[in-house]
Order: structure tokens, then C-alpha cells, then sequence
């Protein structure tokens, strides 16, 4: 039996889906643009796959998230490097604020917040020769980044039962 599908469930589908068709319209975009106002160094159609390489992974952060920040920081690193200046912010900061809210939601202990800081890593390449944005709005960014994490964390400790958060605060048979 195929386990490259095992625990990926009808939303995860969902959401790599939406975010690499933003990425996909605009990569398009950046493939037919003309440069009015906005500097793009490159127009070749492998901005495309190189870029839904970024987004795809995020389908399996139930799974394994380090590895999905892992795979998506390459991708985005590889497309930097290739491609140079192009617009990558509007479907990049979408995908990593998707990320910080799965960390929140689905990590416990130190890569909760292992997490956090490796979504400030994702906005910064995202970010990082985007020619729309730039790294100046990075500290917008991360605190829309710790906002979406924040939500990700409260729904993870309303939903889990308090001895598996915090056992030491549940005293069976106490006499008060």
C-alpha cells in the first residue's frame, strides 16, 4: 500500500492546492510581465514548478512539519537564486503564515516554538528579493506570523485534554 498519503487529510489537500495555484497565477504573472513599476529579472515558465516546490509540502506538516519548513526554505532558496528579483510575496507570505498556524496547532514542546522562528526564516526569503514587498515590511510580517501561530496554539490547548498539555496540574483522588 502507498503511504506517501498516509494522515494527509481533505484540507491539508485543500490548502497546498489553493496556495500553489497563487503561486502558479503568479509565476504567471511574473512570466508575462512587462517590468511597469516592478522589477522581474527573469520570465521563464520553470518559475512555475520551482515555486510549487516551495508550496506543495505543506500537504504533509501533519506528518513531519520540520521537514516541510526544511523542503520549502530550499525551494525558496533555489528559486532566489535562479530567478533573482520577481514577485514572490503574494503567494509566499500566504504559505508561511499557513506554516506558523500549523506549528502553533500541531507541535508541542520546543518546536512550537522552533516553528515560530523558522516562519520568520520563510517571510525572510519570501521576502528577501521580492520586488513588490522587500524585507522592510518583515516586521509586519512576523507579527501577522505570531498572530497566526498564536490562534494555532489556542486551538491546540482547547482541544487537548489537560493531562496531555500539563499533567502535573491533574491530582487523581486529591483530598482538599
Amino acid at each position: 500500500m502507498n503511504t506517501l498519503f498516509v494522515g494527509v487529510r481533505r484540507g491539508d489537500v485543500f490548502l497546498a492546492a489553493v496556495l500553489t495555484a497563487i503561486g502558479v497565477v503568479l509565476m504567471i504573472e511574473n512570466m508575462r510581465s512587462t517590468g511597469h513599476g516592478v522589477r522581474i529579472d527573469s520570465h521563464s515558465w520553470l518559475l512555475v514548478p520551482v515555486f510549487a516546490a516551495a508550496t506543495l509540502p505543506i500537504l504533509w506538516r501533519r506528518r513531519n512539519l520540520l521537514a516541510v519548513y526544511a523542503v520549502t526554505a530550499a525551494a525558496l532558496a533555489v528559486h532566489i537564486a535562479v530567478f533573482d528579483w520577481v514577485v514572490r510575496c503574494g503567494a509566499g507570505l500566504p504559505l508561511a503564515f499557513a506554516l506558523s498556524y500549523a506549528a502553533g496547532r500541531l507541535s508541542i514542546g520546543w518546536q512550537t516554538a522552533l516553528g515560530l522562528i523558522l516562519t520568520v526564516g520563510i517571510q525572510a526569503l519570501v521576502l528577501a528579493k521580492d520586488s513588490a514587498a522587500g524585507l522592510g515590511v518583515l516586521p509586519v510580517t512576523a507579527g501577522i506570523g505570531v498572530v497566526c501561530w498564536g490562534v494555532g496554539v489556542w486551538l491546540r490547548r482547547r482541544s487537548t485534554p489537560l493531562t496531555t498539555v500539563a499533567p502535573e496540574l491533574v491530582t487523581v483522588g486529591s483530598r482538599g
